[in-house]
């Protein structure tokens, strides 16, 4: 079993602390240290080098999103989980767009952080989804999935389940390559920017998938 090292940062000590503890309970989880203000997470993270770090998205002294840019541009390496109480629509897909791989609602952390700190580890994403916002990266133009090809339909799937590419395509007996191919094709398609907004648009719609 591989071992995932994490730095937690978080300003609310209480909050933190039951974020250590119940990380802490899974066997495959090593937590290296954690963090109160957005410095002194980016000061560890980088002396650290996690796999995987959870960042609030509001902290003093520098904020999630600011830590996270210096990470992705520098660190790249290192998997990227933001905290919020946040649920708008616009601050998700601002963060998405960065490119950070998951986003998790504070009040989902307990049940939610877990999953996705595996989920990201194995190069996934994972947004936290709830009945207020499960539609917000609905496309308008929804109906244009009938205009979608068969295999299109089926990676779509596929990428709802939260496969990576390389995944999809050993399963499907298809080249990585071809796979890009086609989620290029179904963003263009369903007027959608970039492989974050295919990933909340088809967890919106797996239910619907044949």
């Amino acid at each position: 079993m591989n071992t995932i090292k994490i730095i937690i940062a978080d300003d609310h000590p209480l909050f933190l602390k039951g974020l250590k503890d119940a990380l802490s309970d899974e066997a495959d989880f090593e937590i290296l240290d954690s963090a109160s203000n957005g410095q002194e997470a980016l000061d560890k993270i980088i002396a650290l080098q996690p796999d995987v770090a959870t960042l609030d998205l509001d902290m003093p002294m520098m904020n999630g999103i600011e830590v996270a840019k210096v990470l992705l541009k520098e660190h790249k390496n290192i998997k990227i989980v933001i905290l919020s109480m946040h649920k708008d629509a616009d601050i998700i897909r601002a963060a998405m767009a960065l490119g950070i791989n998951g986003y998790v609602f504070k009040d989902d952390a307990v049940n939610d952080l877990v999953t996705a700190i595996r989920d990201v580890y194995a190069g996934g994403y994972y947004i936290s989804i709830d009945n207020a916002n499960s539609s917000f990266f609905l496309n308008d133009d929804n109906e244009l999935i009938s205009e979608l090809t068969k295999m299109e339909k089926l990676i779509l799937k596929e990428i709802a389940l939260q496969k990576t590419t390389k995944q999809i395509a050993d399963e499907n007996f298809i080249s990585s390559k071809t796979v890009e191919n086609h989620r290029a094709n179904i963003c263009r398609k369903l007027n959608l920017s970039g492989n974050n907004a295919l990933l909340k648009f088809a967890l919106n719609v797996k239910d619907s998938l044949k």
